[in-house]
């Protein structure tokens, strides 16, 4: 489904240059939920927007369905980190969730059902005539998943959308990105700081280096694919996949891969 084949991105500035990432190459098959961490400053956001079509790439390509990426595809969602400013606050939550479908020219009764089905989705039936200032953080961002979800995209980019929400909130966001991706068959990339958060989410892990960006290890997630916070998180093999992980971030942090290029 998405192809990134060796991506590079360079930030050219008045004085200097700055190379962001220095080659990513992987893919991610259609119907896979793939996480990706590594350390501050990694790259991990320039990657997403890179693969949104939002910034065009120095070297490499992106090939969204075999189809190469010049600009946002239409098969593609994307929630961001700062919901607050993704949602507009004069318009209800209904509104916000239909816009994009207004802009891809859907009909009118075809907007309103798939509207319904997302908000009912993702527990916010009750508050389409809201104004996302009137709501939680966490209800905030389920608005800006189900302006996602009704969509209908092929791949769902997630840039750390749970960072700014409180820990049970967090959780309760967790099992329903899972309910969702298993009930729309969904590609879903999804971008963490929380290495717990992705091995709990992840089918596969994508560890990325230090800046400038290489793919340091893709580390497969062997968990059952029904998961809970409770017994999931308690499993050892949960807890071998985090120490793991944690020490090749570790790693990471102590590396320079355009030195070893």
């Amino acid at each position: 489904m998405l192809d990134i084949r060796h991506v590079q991105k360079i930030y050219e500035g008045k004085d200097r240059s700055v190379e962001a990432v220095h080659d990513l190459d992987f893919s991610v098959a259609a119907g896979e939920l793939v996480c990706v961490v590594g350390p501050s400053g990694a790259g991990k956001t320039t990657l997403l927007r890179c693969v949104a079509g939002l910034l065009e790439v120095t070297k490499g390509e992106i090939r969204l369905a075999n189809e190469k990426v010049t600009g946002p595809p239409e098969g593609m969602a994307v929630v961001f980190q700062e919901y607050g400013r993704s949602l507009f606050p004069w318009m209800t939550v209904r509104q916000n969730v239909e816009l994009p479908l207004r802009e891809k020219g859907v009909g009118r009764s075809e907007r309103a059902r798939l509207v319904d089905e997302a908000l009912e989705a993702v527990g916010l039936a009750r508050v389409g005539r809201s104004h996302p200032w009137q709501l939680s953080g966490g209800m905030q961002q389920r608005v800006a998943i189900a302006r996602a979800v009704a969509y209908e995209p092929q791949v769902l980019l997630m840039d750390e959308p749970f960072a700014a929400v409180d820990a049970q909130t967090r959780a309760e966001l967790e099992d329903l990105i899972l309910r969702l991706w298993k009930r729309l068959n969904v590609t879903i990339v999804f971008v963490t700081h929380d290495i717990d958060e992705s091995v709990y989410l992840g089918q596969r892990v994508i560890v990325l280096s230090n800046s400038p960006t290489v793919v340091l290890d893709d580390v497969a997630i062997d968990l059952p694919g029904e998961r809970d916070q409770v017994t999931t998180r308690s499993l050892p093999e949960f807890t071998r996949l985090r120490t793991n992980i944690y020490q090749l971030v570790q790693l990471a942090k102590q590396q320079n891969p355009a030195a070893r290029a």
